[in-house]
């Protein structure tokens, strides 16, 4: 059967068949077959007639290139020792890795001939082509392709033939088939230039074309678009042409055209930078929403051009790693893809053009371009690190969702792509590259030919251990050098940007060295990413200078503590990982699970591990160990992907210089056999592994499961430096807990708190608790802040240490930071919750209880919460959902009484503090902030029938001392809510108050407590029980000690109001009054009788407290005849007022005293009868302290009730008086409502009248008659009865009062005032500070200015003054500064130095308040240096002066000199005093500056105003370094003021002065700059010195800021004159 005709090629393609190409490496044999089957055209033009011819070309088996083959043969003779650990692994059998692509010889025939056939085809089509530009070429009359039979093969209309896009596609597809059968070397070159130039032709049509959609586009508008995407889709099919042909490894170096690769790269960066970089970085919704939706339509389209250009990038990347190429082309390419690294992704679908996965695809080609230059070209290493990546890293976002985006195959967490590249790189530099080149041919002994070795190869087969191991570190070495370097030069620039830039600052390289780090640290177990660990390294190496250096700046050290925290977290991280797989393995007993044991076991063992480093190294660098187990996964995945190929090589590399590592340690010891064989074993295969990429395949990695080889991994990487520099990095977090700067300590402890949080086990550390409980007393409220939180965090992962660290918590509810004092109480909540020790929880309720009435509103509202979750949430489950009060208590289930006892054991303990009353309060108190307060209700209505029951049971002798407390304890709930309490219950109590002992008596006052507040809710239907309780009251009235009257009186009249029936009470209260008017007129003088009458007064006094006869006046006419009528309360008070005669006995004084104030409290009309008036002023004229404070708490009693009568009308929107006629008013109350009208006026005049004589009470001692004073002037203060501004010096002196009642009722009072009347308030201030030094001085015997706390650190006496001026506006704040600072100024002529206080005693308690205050900002630092600098550089220099002319008599410049030489003794004090103040001064500003890290640079730029108020700077918290030694400085200005008591000691102070301004430069810099124009005043509260309108500032003194040259001035003198450096130049 006769075969279809072919066509016959021309005869140049025949010929060229025929002919053996001369650049081809393979010549081609031509066979001849006489066949009339075949048909080729013949070699004229189109229309010529085929001929047949009978001939067919066979290629030759093509010539074998034995080059790349090297022959590797086993050592027999070393005996190899099989691992312990993977001997059951082996297989022996041998791995080839990367044969040579060029072995045909076992090629099938049939593949051979598809071979044939691509590559015919291929020609095939070159010839058409060829033909249909040949036919372009003859027709030059027309534009090319303008006839119909070559617009298949060319575009039409355009000035150069230009391939169609199916063709272009069509030929790049063969090209690609030609390529993988290995043909392409057949293929000429001539035919290959002449493709290239019509390739070249497309690309520069296209190079220059936007693709960009039009906005709103017309028809034609699109139709162009249209056109121009077919021409740029044409120009990348050229350029995937071209790629193909370059990277095929043809030799021929014409193919290799620079001008058409650069074609090719204009075209593409065109495309990238004017449209697929900008279209990436659209999103919709911004201001590019139009251009987004018009390119959003044409999505399907630019995609396909995205997905054609990342195909060229792909083959541009190919070629780079195949074939040289030349500078300019790499730095073009390094440049555009550098553009791709940095475009910024979408973070969801939604806001992305071409889709999130896309475009990373696009990216991760770009950087595998950067990777293969980086393998191939190392001269271009620096380049690319510094110019294409790290100058670029600002562009990166900061944000983790938009940064992270690069997906790991391993699964887990996202990297940055660019995190993915600098860990490449570094794998790169540390991966060998074989050498290209070709290797001379010799000849054996035997005269066989073979191939030289290059000199990496040479010594492979030697036998000697010691010889193979250093071949092996030749080859290594360099490698490791060249990644430590790559790895040092990436790090190294990060932190130097890092360290100059902040968080909050506008370049992001800080953020961006967090991300980095937390890059590193997620794959740092991943085996595919070994340079991890490296680069981790370098940086933790980084830190730990940083922290070692003394010149580093806090920023750069909080940076490094913040750094190593989340680094050894990371470490800590391996280390848990490698524990729980192990635990998750069980019993596994394979070789990695038993090296794994014996890590942990070192690891966990505390001791010297380098003892046992050397023989666990040996075991895990084994030649079966993990390295090899890793290393083997690694070229499995290293097949289906190829970017895994610099992770093998940098892995093996690592590997191999481990080896040479571990063969220096055992060679300080001699070499046994077994060790050295294996070392040698090792190294041997590693090397083979190195340069040829083949080994013993003697394990079975079918047998390891993907988590065994993960934990083999990262065994491997917990054995590498950074790991093992762990104890490093403890030790530094350690050291800088006592580091100077309050920042690096806080952050120290917090990242000691991070590492805690990974891996427990840091708390076995010896010293590391005590070391943290030491610093929870640092001076710094930061740093106690930080170590509370870390003693919390310690507790919870360690509950045995709670009664170690209770303590010291405790000791923090009292902290004088707002956070420190929350952040103790919440873990003090914790531990209460938790802790199974009664004692623990009485200290902790102890503790919470105290802050119940903090000064801090916060604080308090915490305390309030945490004894709800305490001692109300246990019960919420066991007692309903029901907030209903009036429903009757639950019953008391047995779980219900052990949550009950719980608590009530505890309760029981803490009643007797006063606050527990508030905490009860507070929790029942019915408002929308306490939701729970029915719920609550009801807890206690449980906790109160539990102690009933205890009550009961609680019978016996031995238990009197629980009985007093649960009754006690009763008496808290009572005063809380009488509701509490059920009829049946208070029934229950009444056999205590029957038959009455003294040892009862304790009892008896807590059911009367009880009964007190309780029976108001009792009705009729308890009659029987109220008569008998009344009866047992009225019997034991007489018996009672004075001080249980007042709650027996006030029960009797509860209980008369219930029964409707005060006769009984009436008929007391007259015949005490009665038994009173008796002894008027007549000498009291036994003590018995002074007894009698005192104790009468007492209880006639409570009678007239307390009840309200005013309906009953007529039962008291009848008794007393002789009263002419009125008010009953008026006729106690006539009763009483004749027993407060100063004539009277001090007893019987003090009790109608006491009588007359107790009736007033209720009946206030009465205070302000003259006789009452009258009296008062007698007391207050008077020293007697007890009568004065008797006065006074008769006045707070109704000052009190006057607030309470108001609190109770704005809670209810009532006046109290406006109760049913049916219920029982509180005690009090009523007498209080129904005169309420009558007391209008009262408090006022009150108020007015002695306010001197409280506010001198109250600051004349620190006693109970002081707080007597101090809460009648906080009442007095929150009702408005004087001007805010008249309290203000006693409230600021107050508060420094050494009694905490004392100055917490000062604080809170001041703080609300300044709150309403800060402009009011603020102006008092100065008055203030003068009122306190004057208290200190006189009162507390104390006048320095601070004073030593409980935790060490001096405290500033105004501080809490400077808290309150603190929350305000900045300008009041400012003021005072400025005002404290210039209050110490004086005139050298007037300055007082007789008169007491003198004004150095003054001066020098500002100046330590000064020293040793709380700044809340660094501007506040600033401002008082500057300001301090500047009284010191004005009048120190007149002082200066004086003490030279009039002390030391230095002659003048005129050349006069004093004749009298006598040392004047009043000029000496004058000037010695203002010598010893000015050198306080100075000293006060050398320690601030010192203590804050102020430097000269930034008080210079403040005081210029170089540096912005709105510099944020300013405004940071200043960190106190406690290492800078506050007793020093206190000592000198304790001394210095003290030092003026003789001659010898005002001379010495002078000459010193004049010293410190001769000799400190820094006085000298000071003085220079102080130029009244140098100050800007207005920063520093908005007035000029002058200008200031403060009443209590001393004007400052017009005295010379600089000495002047003309008189007082000695020319020729040779002694140096303190002048400022500038005046002495223009002297």
């Amino acid at each position: 059967m006769q075969a279809p005709p072919i066509t016959q090629p021309p005869p140049e393609t025949l010929e060229r068949l025929q002919t053996p190409q001369r650049d081809s490496p393979q010549p081609s044999l031509t066979v001849i077959l006489k066949t009339p089957s075949l048909r080729v055209p013949p070699p004229s033009s189109p229309g010529t007639t085929p001929q047949r011819v009978h001939a067919v070309v066979l290629t030759s088996s093509p010539v074998v290139d034995r080059s790349e083959y090297v022959r590797f043969e086993a050592h027999e003779e070393l005996q190899f020792r099989k691992s312990k650990a993977f001997a059951d692994a082996r297989k022996n059998r041998k791995r080839r890795r990367s044969i040579s692509d060029d072995d045909e010889i076992g090629v099938a025939i049939d593949q051979r001939a598809k071979a044939e056939g691509s590559l015919l085809s291929l020609q095939n089509l070159i010839d058409a082509i060829f033909q249909a530009e040949d036919n372009l070429q003859a027709d030059t009359s027309e534009r090319y392709g303008n006839h119909s039979e070559t617009t298949k093969y060319f575009v039409a209309g355009t000035a150069d033939p230009c391939l169609s896009t199916t063709i272009q596609a069509k030929l790049e597809s063969s090209i690609k088939k030609v390529i993988s059968v290995k043909r392409f070397s057949q293929i000429p070159v001539d035919d290959l230039i002449r493709l290239l130039k019509l390739c070249d032709n497309a690309l520069k049509r296209t190079e220059a074309e936007n693709i960009m959609p039009p906005i709103d586009p017309a028809e034609s508008d699109m139709e162009e678009w249209l056109g121009r995407i077919g021409d740029v889709e044409n120009g990348l099919k050229s350029a995937k042409t071209v790629l193909r042909i370059m990277s095929a490894g043809r030799e021929e170096k014409q193919i290799y055209s620079e001008d058409i690769l650069a074609s090719v790269l204009t075209l593409v960066k065109n495309l990238i930078e004017s449209a697929l970089n900008p279209m990436i970085e659209m999103r919709s919704g911004s201001d590019q929403n139009g251009a987004f939706k018009s390119a959003l339509a044409q999505k399907k389209i630019l995609g396909g051009v995205m997905h054609e250009v990342t195909l060229v990038l792909e083959l541009l990347s190919y070629m780079f790693s195949n074939q040289e190429a030349t500078e300019t082309v790499i730095n073009s390419s390094l440049y555009m893809v550098a553009a791709i690294i940095f475009v910024e992704n979408a973070t969801n679908e939604k806001d992305s053009l071409f889709g999130i996965q896309r475009v990373e695809v696009f990216r991760m080609t770009a950087m595998d371009i950067i990777a293969k230059i980086f393998a191939r070209y190392p001269d271009q290493r620096s380049n690319i690190i510094f110019e294409q990546i790290l100058t670029n890293l600002e562009k990166l976002p900061v944000n983790r969702a938009t940064a992270r985006q690069f997906k790991l195959l391993e699964g887990g967490k996202n990297i940055q792509l660019i995190s993915a590249l600098i860990m490449r790189l570094v794998q790169t530099a540390g991966t060998y590259q074989p050498k290209k080149r070709k290797r001379g041919i010799t000849q054996d002994e035997n005269g066989e030919i073979q191939f030289e070795a290059n000199d990496d190869e040479r010594g492979y087969e030697t036998r000697n251990p010691e010889e193979t191991v250093t071949t092996l570190h030749h080859l290594s070495s360099p490698l490791m050098e060249d990644a430590q370097k790559t790895a040092n030069s990436i790090v190294n620039y990060l932190v130097q940007k890092a360290m100059n830039t902040t968080k909050t600052g506008d370049q992001p390289y800080r953020h961006l060295l967090d991300i980095f780090t937390e890059d590193f640290l997620v794959v740092l177990g991943y085996p595919e990413w070994p340079a991890a660990e490296l680069l981790l390294r370098s940086l933790l190496l980084s830190m730990c200078t940083i922290i070692d250096g003394e010149k580093q700046p806090v920023t750069a050290k909080t940076m490094a503590l913040d750094l190593l925290g989340v680094m050894g977290s990371g470490i800590c991280d391996m280390v848990v990982h490698l524990r729980e797989g192990r635990r998750a393995a069980g019993n596994n007993e394979s070789g990695i699970a038993a090296l794994i044991d014996k890590y942990l076991e070192i690891e966990g063992g505390g001791g010297n591990k380098a003892n046992t480093a050397t023989a666990l190294d040996e075991e895990l660098l084994d030649w079966e160990g993990p390295y090899r187990v890793s290393l083997e996964h690694l070229f499995e995945a290293k097949i289906n992907d190829n970017t895994l190929q610099s992770a093998c090589g940098y892995y093996l590399t690592l590997w191999s210089s481990k080896i040479c590592t571990l063969w220096e340690k055992v060679g300080e010891k001699e070499h046994d056999d077994d060790t050295a064989i294996e070392i040698s074993r090792c190294a041997t295969q590693l090397k083979a592994m190195t340069l040829h990429r083949e080994w013993d395949d003697d394990i079975d990695m079918d047998s390891f499961t993907q988590s065994q080889i993960r934990q083999a991994y990262v065994l491997t990487v917990l054995n590498l430096p950074f790991c093992q520099l762990f104890d490093r990095l403890f030790n530094r977090l350690l050291r800088c807990m006592d580091d100077n700067q309050a920042q690096s300590r806080s952050k120290a402890l917090k990242s000691i708190t991070q590492l805690l949080g990974k891996d427990p086990s840091i708390l076995n550390r010896t010293q590391v608790i005590p070391f943290i409980m030491k610093k929870s007393r640092d001076a710094s409220p930061l740093v106690r802040d930080s170590a509370v939180d870390l003693l919390g965090k310690c507790i919870s992962i360690k509950p045995e240490i709670e009664g170690m660290v209770c303590k010291t918590i405790i000791d923090r509810t009292i902290d004088l930071g707002v956070a420190v004092r929350k952040r103790a109480m919440k873990i003090l909540k914790d531990i209460y919750l938790h802790s199974k020790f009664e004692h623990l929880k009485i200290m902790i309720a102890e503790a919470l209880v105290q802050r119940i009435k903090d000064n801090d509103a916060s604080v308090a509202e915490q305390a309030k919460r945490t004894f709800e979750e305490i001692w109300m949430a246990p019960f919420y489950t066991l007692i309903g959902d029901s907030e209903d009060r009036d429903e009757p208590p639950v019953d008391i289930t047995p779980q219900l009484k052990l949550v009950a006892n719980e608590r009530v054991s505890v309760i029981v303990k803490v009643a007797q503090k006063d606050v527990m009353l508030d905490v009860f309060k507070s929790l029942l108190h019915q408002d929308n902030a306490n939701k729970n307060s029915g719920k609550n209700f009801r807890v206690c209505q449980t906790i109160v029938s539990s102690m009933f029951e205890d009550l009961l049971d609680q019978q016996a002798e031995v238990d009197k001392v629980v009985r007093g407390g649960t009754m006690q304890t009763l008496t808290v709930f009572a005063k809380t809510d009488s509701k509490l309490f059920t009829p049946e219950q208070l029934m229950l109590l009444q056999p205590y108050i029957e038959n009455l002992t003294s040892d009862d008596l304790h009892l008896f006052r807590s059911v009367i407590i009880i009964y007190r507040f309780s029976m108001p809710q009792l009705t009729s239907r308890q009659n029987t029980f109220l008569q008998n309780v009344q009866s047992s009251l009225l019997k034991n009235l007489t018996r009672l000690p004075i001080q249980e009257v007042p709650e027996v009186v006030s029960c009797l009249w509860t209980i008369s109001g219930i029964l409707k029936a005060p006769d009984r009470l009436i008929r007391v209260t007259i015949s005490c009054a009665t038994n009173v008017q008796r002894v008027i007129g007549k000498p009291i003088d036994t003590p018995a009788e002074i007894r009698r009458v005192g104790r009468t007064l007492q209880i006639l006094g409570l009678f007239g407290h307390y009840c309200n006869f005013e309906d009953h006046a007529a039962a008291f006419k009848t008794s007393f005849p002789k009263w002419a009528g009125g008010s009953v309360s008026g006729l106690i008070v006539d009763t009483t007022l004749p027993f407060c005669d100063p004539s009277m006995p001090s007893e019987v004084r003090k009790a109608g005293l006491e009588s007359l104030g107790r009736v007033c409290q209720t009946h206030a009309v009465h205070f302000l009868k003259p006789q009452v008036l009258k009296m008062y002023d007698h007391v207050f004229e008077e020293s007697d302290r007890e009568l004065k404070k008797l006065v006074l708490e008769g006045i707070k009693g109704f000052l009190l009730l006057e607030e309470s009568r108001s609190l109770l009308g704005q809670d209810e929107g009532v006046d109290p008086k406006g109760k049913k006629g049916g219920e029982v008013e509180e005690p009090g109350r009523l007498t209080q409502a129904a005169y309420a009208n009558a007391n209008d006026g009262v408090s006022t005049s009150l108020a007015q009248k002695y306010l001197k004589d409280i506010v001198g009470i109250a600051m004349g001692s620190q006693d109970a008659y002081a707080l007597v004073a101090t809460e009648v002037i906080a009442s007095i203060l929150r009702q408005g009865l004087v001007h805010p501004k008249e309290l203000v010096p006693a409230l600021v002196s107050l508060e420094s009062c050494s009694l905490p009642a004392i100055n917490q009722i000062a604080y809170k009072e001041h703080k609300t005032l300044h709150g309403k009347h800060e402009t009011i308030v603020e102006r008092g201030y100065m008055d203030g500070v003068r009122s306190c030094f004057l208290y200190q001085r006189d009162v507390a015997g104390d006048g320095a200015g601070a004073l030593a706390t409980a935790a060490g650190p001096y405290s500033s006496k105004l501080r809490q003054l400077y808290e309150i001026a603190k929350e305000g506006s900045k300008k009041v704040k400012r003021k005072l500064l400025e005002n404290m600072v210039k209050s110490i100024d004086f005139d050298p002529v007037k300055v007082n130095v007789h008169k007491k206080p003198t004004h150095i005693e003054y001066a020098r308690f500002v100046i330590g308040n000064l020293a040793f205050m709380d700044y809340g900002t660094t501007e506040e630092v600033y401002q008082v240096v500057t300001a301090m600098e500047k009284l010191v550089a004005g009048t120190g220099v007149a002082v200066a002066h004086s003490i030279e002319t009039d002390i030391f008599f230095i002659k003048l410049e005129n050349g006069e000199e004093r004749q009298d030489r006598t040392v004047d003794p009043q000029r000496l004090k004058v000037l010695s005093t203002g010598a010893a103040i000015l050198t306080m001064v100075w000293a006060a500003r050398t320690y601030i500056r010192k203590a804050f890290g102020i430097n000269e640079q930034k008080v210079r730029d403040y005081r210029h105003g170089k540096i912005k108020a709105t510099d944020p700077s300013l405004n940071k918290a200043p960190g106190r370094n406690p290492n800078v030694n506050q007793n020093a400085v206190f000592d000198q200005i304790e001394s210095t003021a003290m030092k003026l008591e003789d001659i010898n000691e005002m001379m010495e102070q002078c000459r010193q002065f004049v010293e410190i301004l001769s000799v400190d430069n820094e006085f000298k810099l000071a003085a220079e700059g102080d130029d009244e124009d140098d100050i800007d005043f207005s920063r520093m509260g908005g007035n000029t010195p002058e200008l200031s309108g403060d009443e209590g500032a001393p004007p400052i003194p017009a005295t010379p800021k600089k000495r002047k040259g003309s008189e007082g001035a000695d020319k020729g003198a040779k002694r140096r004159k303190p002048a400022a450096a500038k005046n002495k130049r223009k002297s």
